[in-house]
């Protein structure tokens, strides 16, 4: 690859990426093709003025006479900016033929970030990224800028993606292309002209330095490929999202009339909703530019301090690496001058042993007989003398101060004791207290007889006085009971006329019957009669009918009521209605078939018959290699739940 023949790079450019200082790229389509004259002029160098007041060197990227230019003067500012859109947009496809033709191009996203990758650039600000425009599923328009954001490894700093594409396909392209997107402290990547744009971003990140952290470690772990980051428009400059989308919607209709197409169609877009919005979207246009120039500026000086550190660092390794090399080499000639005088002194002892007569022994001083008789007697020392051991009195052992007392031998360890379960509870016997006899309780439910029923619920009334009655027997327990079943069969009947009825049978009507007996029949049909005058006066208060399954049969004595115009008790009717309301009562709560999911999630046991494995010498050390439980000896039957 021959980058010198084509690539120019500016003094200042140049000389701050040889000492590692912090260098911004920007593009040259936004003075050329973005704005009109001269606002893209100084917009152009109000951008490099922002970057250098943070830090950084800008370094706008353009191609001029086919050489690309890393870094442009004012002059070459003003020529882009007044040539407008009569210089050639240039793309990744367009680079070569340019540079061969030796003609003039103003470099989009996708060229801009390869020459900026050529010169050692990593950080990139510009407006706005293409994307995937509107219909592309039947135009396949697809910005180049996002397939060199997949593959070359500089961060896009920008304001999103422009509102005149699919935001939502273009994310999506984005994600396949492996390209990581975050919102710088927002959690939606920004529309352009507005602050959201309803799609999330993959990470949200707050600051500069972490920005260049995440940049730095994408470097270091070597993964190809760029960074987008959204930064939104300032809140003062930023429109509405109804007002940019409803001028956009007007724009690509027509340009869709007008069959605009390919790289003409965002500079048409462009420009028509400046129109239509009254110079709003330039304005809007320009803060972000340099909001994204300040973000830019930070981050890559936060990555130059990191890649400043890590050079340090590595210079020391280097240095030290240098004075290990110095220091081993040092040793080694020591250790070789020491080994040469330790061969020649070795040489010499060996060569004077050789001279020397022949002996058993080649050293002397390995055989004391070989030495002369005299030079082996030894003089008496007057200090042994007074020894007869042989050493002087001054050199006789004397107890050591610091010695340590001698401890007694350690007694002899007691006999383990018997090895004593600590896990089996010690159950004492209980002694059986003497229980009382069960009392039987009384049955609620037990029936009672007739006789002996008494309504609980009837109102305590002073009995009517009996009537008096003959001595002579009476027949008339027949009419009296045919009164009472009409009446009870008719539960309209007011008391009064219950009570009219039942103390019919009084003396003087008695004395009639047993003075004339013939006309019995016509005196115990006179009631019937009577009671049909009176049934229009009867509704005064309800009387609840008799229940027709706990009617008696009409020849059974019905018991006399305490009160009148109460039924009978019946405690079963009660206890079966009180259970029917609070099975309701569960039914509506979901208890039943809370127990019913409960019954049925329990596991279901089976008898387990698995072999058993010794595995210790605890008291569970029995294992059932079925079921894996642990368990005593004693406990071999057990269960284990049931598997399919």
């Amino acid at each position: 690859m021959n980058l010198a023949k084509y690539l120019d790079i500016a003094p200042e450019v140049k000389a701050a990426l040889e000492s590692g200082k912090p260098v911004v790229a920007l593009e040259s389509t936004i003075i050329s093709h973005g704005m009109p004259y001269p606002q893209n002029v100084n917009t152009a160098r109000n951008v490099e003025r922002i970057i250098r007041s943070e830090g950084a060197v800008p370094a706008t990227i353009a191609i001029i006479g086919g050489k690309f230019k890393v870094g442009l003067s004012d002059e070459e500012i003003e020529y882009f900016g007044k040539k407008g859109q009569k210089i050639a947009k240039a793309s990744r496809r367009d680079l070569p033929i340019l540079a061969a033709m030796k003609a003039d191009g103003a470099t989009t996203v996708a060229s801009t970030m390869i020459i900026a990758a050529m010169a050692g650039v990593k950080i990139f600000a510009t407006g706005g990224i293409g994307g995937v425009h509107r219909g592309a599923e039947t135009t396949m328009d697809i910005s180049a800028d996002l397939e060199e954001l997949g593959r070359t490894d500089v961060m896009v700093v920008c304001a999103g993606a422009k509102s005149i594409l699919d935001i939502g396909l273009t994310l999506e392209y984005l994600e396949t292309k492996g390209v990581p997107v975050i919102g710088y402290g927002t959690d939606e990547l920004p529309a352009f002209y507005c602050r959201e744009s309803g799609f999330g971003v993959d990470y949200r990140i707050n600051t500069p330095n972490e920005l260049a952290a995440a940049f730095k470690a994408k470097l270091d772990l070597g993964i190809h490929g760029g960074m987008l980051v959204g930064n939104p428009i300032p809140k003062e400059y930023a429109m509405s999202r109804g007002m940019a989308d409803r001028a956009i919607e007007i724009a690509v209709k027509k340009a869709e009339e007008n069959n605009i197409k390919g790289k003409e169609l965002t500079p048409f877009l462009l420009t028509l909703v400046k129109e239509m919005t009254g110079g709003m979207s330039l304005d809007a246009n320009i803060e972000l530019v340099y909001n994204n120039a300040r973000l830019a500026a930070k981050t890559a000086v936060q990555l130059a301090a990191l890649s400043e550190g890590e050079e340090t660092e590595a210079g020391f390794d280097e240095l030290r690496a240098e004075i290990a090399d110095d220091t081993a080499e040092s040793i080694k000639a020591e250790l070789s001058a020491f080994r040469g005088e330790m061969e020649t002194l070795i040489a010499q002892r060996v060569a004077a042993m050789q001279q020397m007569a022949p002996n058993p022994y080649m050293n002397p001083y390995m055989n004391p007989y070989a030495m002369p008789q005299q030079q082996m007697q030894y003089q008496q020392n007057p200090q042994f003398q007074q020894n007869p051991y042989g050493m002087p009195q001054q050199m006789q052992y004397q107890q050591n101060p610091y010695a340590m007392p001698q401890q007694p031998a350690p007694a002899p360890a007691p006999a383990p004791a018997p090895y004593v379960n600590p896990y089996k509870p010690v159950r004492p016997e209980p002694i059986p207290e003497p229980q009382p006899e069960p009392v039987p309780a009384p049955n609620p439910y037990k029936s009672v007889p007739d006789e002996e029923w008494v309504n609980p619920f009837a109102p305590k009334r002073e009995k009517a006085p009996e009537p008096v009655t003959p001595e002579e027997p009476v027949i008339e327990e027949p009419a009296v009971e045919e009164v009472i079943e009409e009446v009870i069969e008719e539960p309209v009947i007011e008391e009064e006329v219950i009570e009219e009825v039942v103390e019919e049978p009084a003396e003087e009507e008695i004395e009639e019957e047993t003075e004339e007996p013939a006309e019995e029949e016509a005196v115990t049909e006179e009631p019937a009669p009577e009671e049909e005058e009176e049934e229009e006066y009867t509704v005064t208060e309800y009387v609840p009918p008799v229940r027709e399954e706990k009617r008696k049969p009409d020849n059974m004595v019905k018991p006399e009521m305490d009160g009148e115009g109460m039924t009978s008790y019946d405690p079963e009717f009660y206890r079966k209605r009180a259970e029917e309301r609070k099975q309701r009562i569960a039914e509506a709560a979901g208890e039943q078939k809370h127990k019913e999911e409960a019954k049925a999630a329990e596991p279901e046991y089976i008898d387990c018959k698995g072999p058993l494995e010794f595995t210790g010498e605890h008291p569970w050390a029995w294992k059932c290699t079925r079921c894996g439980q642990l368990f005593q000896k004693h406990e071999i039957p057990h269960k284990c739940v049931k598997t399919d």
